[in-house]
């Protein structure tokens, strides 16, 4: 077979074990001569306890003399460091970890870590080698590696003596345990398929379902009930999903609403279910009365939740979606969240406009937009067909249009106010420059004291370091002036661009730019339908609205006066759009053109 040379084989290398990372191993030179044992009282002992569940840390030491408790360990550990005379330096305990390997127990590693910094240690006693070995191989190197460190291992409940007959007695041990390892792990195993493939649940009952004790011919046993809190739940969420209007966001927001929660346990608090749990549930074959065991399907004896029909109605949606790579989210329209109800607005509620695009039975697509509170009860706001609503806004925008003379003589006016505040600032241009100037004097007579040595060194630094900081303060006021005067001016005058012509820029622009220009014009949009047409009340932008009135007195005072553009600079009068931010720190630059909230005034609305 033709190898590739040109492609090394490098996942084959990486699925493979290499030398390397056992050499230290093989390498252990400093290993004791097996079978030596330190003379009683001349090392100190650590402990290491360890159960695999977490229920067994809670387990009394009366009730369990098989050593599944830490208290029944840590009693037979104690009396062997005491028949040892090794005083307990330590006490290590792994926390119901059932990794079946050593390298996956960190309290393990830590141990091993601790003997490496205390070489005073000799003894680490554990309460059999089955509760810390699962395996024959474990035990050989854990073997190894603490002979290296002149440490040996002790089994309070087995006595194996010295010499190489101990250490075969210790190796047929732990062969023996890997043994019932195996057999126990493949007994379960067996009887888990046989419990699945008998329709049986293999583990504790799902959400919407109870583990419960039922008599069945006297005898008590295990069995699963469906949960009277929870199961209405799940199946109204299977039917709401089926229809293809939610979302897992939406989905998940209104069941936790509802109070669906997983029940609490010692591990887990009661707290709303998560999106990824409700997209397992909703893919999972439990609920239609099937049982899963090692990706094999059955028949099982609990009561199914959903119908045959709604689980592969909802597969199919859920499929759908991840085939478009939605990501499991309603189809958008870029006026999604942006819309209120005007009746709801009205009447003391404020409920968001849903979008929704739903298919008939012959695939015709119906888009609208529908009233959150309409679904609660609270509202009979019609549904408003989106294309109408689209059009009705994009009548509000095109209203917005300012006259070509009014826009050109507002930006003149822009530039003029710049100029003017740009000489203003001169003087504390000059202020500023001095004052560094000054500074940088400062400094360089401290670095001649310094030399000098006439100042100490800790008194030079501290003043040195007092300098740097008002020199950067002084530098980042200089920068920022400029800048502040710069954006103000882009902001202004970048409105001015899309309110000369807002309509024709408005229908030219893709979703992303219309959702952009609408959220920079208007704060608030409410609608509503008097059955004939839409009506939008809308709340303006505050600069958009000062903008709008200082245009009309713009106008206004052109008509009256019929004054030139050159007069009106003679007069020196700052146009009202621009004394409104006069001062302020925090516009918004246009770029992308976000809504500008920094200006404070009276909010106006158009009706």
């Amino acid at each position: 077979m033709a190898v590739n040379r040109s492609n090394p084989p490098t996942t084959a290398s990486e699925s493979r074990g290499s030398f390397s990372g056992f050499e230290s191993l093989l390498r252990l030179e400093s290993a004791k001569a097996q079978g030596t044992q330190r003379e009683p009282g001349t090392g100190e002992a650590v402990l290491y306890l360890r159960v695999s569940t977490q229920r067994q840390m809670r387990t009394a030491m009366d009730i369990d003399p098989d050593g599944n408790s830490i208290a029944t360990q840590r009693e037979a550990t104690r009396k062997r460091a005491k028949r040892l005379k090794a005083p307990i330096a330590k006490e290590f305990v792994e926390p119901g970890h059932s990794a079946q390997s050593i390298a996956k127990r960190p309290v393990f590693r830590e141990l091993l870590h601790y003997l490496e910094e205390h070489p005073e240690v000799g003894y680490v006693i554990i309460y059999m080698r089955s509760r810390v070995f699962r395996n024959q191989t474990d035990a050989a190197i854990t073997k190894r590696i603490l002979a290296s460190m002149d440490v040996k291992l002790i089994s309070a409940k087995e006595e194996f003596g010295e010499g190489y007959m101990a250490d075969a007695m210790e190796a047929i041990t732990d062969i023996v345990n890997e043994v019932q390892v195996r057999q126990s792990g493949e007994d379960i195993s067996n009887k888990m398929l046989h419990k699945a493939k008998n329709g049986g649940t293999t583990g504790r009952a799902k959400l919407g379902y109870l583990n419960v004790r039922k008599d069945v011919e006297g005898h008590l046993v295990n069995g699963i009930a469906v949960d009277p809190k929870r199961a209405p739940l799940v199946t109204w969420a299977f039917e709401q999903y089926a229809t293809g209007e939610y979302s897992l966001m939406r989905l998940q927001k209104e069941l936790a609403d509802q109070g669906f929660t997983p029940r609490r346990t010692a591990k887990w608090e009661e707290k709303a279910v998560s999106r990824s749990q409700i997209a397992l549930i909703l893919r999972d074959p439990y609920y239609l009365g099937m049982v899963t065991y090692k990706g094999e399907v059955y028949p099982g004896r609990h009561a199914a939740l959903v119908t045959p029909e709604i689980f592969e109605r909802v597969q199919h949606v859920l499929n759908v979606r991840v085939q478009r790579n939605q990501r499991d989210m309603i189809h958008n329209h870029f006026l999604r969240g942006m819309l209120r109800c005007a009746r709801c607005h009205a009447a003391g509620r404020d409920h968001p406009l849903v979008y929704s695009r739903v298919k008939n039975s012959a695939g015709n697509a119906y888009e609208y937009f529908l009233c959150k509170g309409r679904q609660e009860g609270v509202c009979d706001l019609p549904h408003l067909p989106v294309d109408l609503v689209e059009e009705a806004l994009a009548h509000e925008v095109q209203a917005l249009q300012l006259a070509p003379d009014v826009v050109a003589t507002m930006r003149e006016q822009v530039m003029i106010s710049l100029d003017r505040r740009l000489d203003s600032e001169r003087e504390s241009h000059a202020r500023i420059k001095k004052e560094l100037a000054d500074l940088n004097l400062k400094e360089e007579r401290l670095l001649d004291v310094a030399a000098d040595g006439t100042m100490t060194s800790a008194k030079v630094r501290t003043r040195l370091s007092k300098i740097q900081v008002q020199r950067a303060s002084l530098t980042r006021r200089l920068e920022e002036m400029d800048s502040y005067l710069r954006q103000e001016t882009d902001t202004l005058l970048g409105y001015l661009d899309v309110l000369e012509r807002p309509g024709s820029f408005y229908a030219a622009a893709d979703d992303v730019v219309k959702r952009k220009l609408i959220a920079a014009y208007f704060s608030r949009i409410w609608l509503d339908d008097d059955g004939h047409r839409i009506m939008p009340n809308l709340e303006q932008q505050e600069l958009v609205a000062e903008l709008e009135t200082s245009a009309r007195k713009t106008t206004r005072r052109a008509k009256s006066t019929k004054r030139s553009l050159g007069a009106s600079r003679d007069l020196g009068e700052v146009p009202d759009f621009l004394a409104l931010c006069l001062n302020k720190t925090d516009l918004v630059h246009p770029t992308g053109l976000e809504p500008v909230a920094s200006c404070s005034g009276g909010k106006r609305s158009i009706h």
